[in-house]
């Protein structure tokens, strides 16, 4: 899919901060971790970029396109296109419409149309692991209140405490500077080597500027140590399992949206 878009094509400089100011409560209306309100005349951008060399690998544009209805629920269907800037950038299974929907208390994706081996494949939320790949239903309102708590070392323990904010950060990308929320989304389970962690910065208007995946070092097929493939990685360590920067491309990389750059969204021609 080839469109335009306003990105640069090395990534801005990242800086975060611990910040003296908390956020305790954030209402995100975006569907998680996909920077788009479902709601109609909701548009965003989201750049892709490699964390070891900051050149830009993909662009991704989402645009809300009209109502819709699935399974007799109300919801708008939101368009998706995404154009490869790296010769290599392939992800199978690539969205391009998503059927969801936001109330009053939560988002929820009820649908989704996926690129599967050459055919465009719809799957509901009726169809099997529907739920696990794309959630039941996640809540807007995303709390810190003291689930992870900084070790000596540099490392998290948990407190048995609920919600996925893990502290308020200064996130400063390119000359702008946003007061975030940080959160350590585990898909509601235990800390594991096995599974992924998503981070997310999401500012005070509820929009996430800066969003990153991590790998439990034994994650995947295979006996890959991604801690030892990638010593020089970011790592997170919560209750002794080791996340590693990388996603199910094998590499690590930065997704801002446009507005985190300030950057406005391109109007297909």
């Amino acid at each position: 899919m080839s469109f335009t878009h306003p990105f640069p094509v090395i990534r801005p400089p990242i800086s975060i901060t611990k910040s003296r100011n908390r956020i305790a409560q954030v209402d995100l209306r975006e569907l998680q971790w996909w920077p788009v309100i479902p709601t109609c005349g909701e548009r965003s951008m989201q750049a892709t970029y490699e964390s070891d060399t900051l050149e830009l690998s993909a662009v991704r544009r989402m645009e809300v396109t009209g109502p819709a209805r699935v399974h007799n629920l109300d919801c708008v269907e939101i368009a998706v296109q995404e154009r490869a800037i790296r010769e290599d950038w392939d992800v199978p299974g690539k969205p391009s419409l998503f059927y969801a929907r936001l109330d009053e208390e939560e988002t929820r994706w009820l649908a989704v149309v996926q690129d599967m081996d050459g055919r465009k494949v719809l799957r509901t939320f009726k169809d099997e692991w529907f739920g696990a790949d794309w959630g039941r239903g996640e809540k807007r309102e995303i709390l810190d209140e003291g689930r992870y708590e900084r070790q000596s070392d540099g490392a998290y323990s948990t407190t048995g405490r609920t919600g996925v904010g893990a502290g308020t950060y200064a996130v400063k990308i390119g000359k702008r500077t946003f007061q975030c929320m940080r959160a350590w989304d585990t898909g509601g389970l235990p800390a594991s080597e096995e599974r992924e962690l998503s981070e997310a910065y999401i500012d005070s208007d509820g929009r996430v500027v800066l969003f990153r995946e991590y790998w439990g070092r034994r994650m995947g097929a295979g006996n890959t140590d991604w801690a030892a493939k990638y010593p020089d990685n970011l790592r997170i360590v919560i209750d002794g399992c080791v996340y590693v920067h990388c996603d199910c491309t094998g590499r690590a990389h930065d997704m801002i949206t446009s507005a985190a750059l300030g950057v406005k969204y391109q109007v297909p021609a």
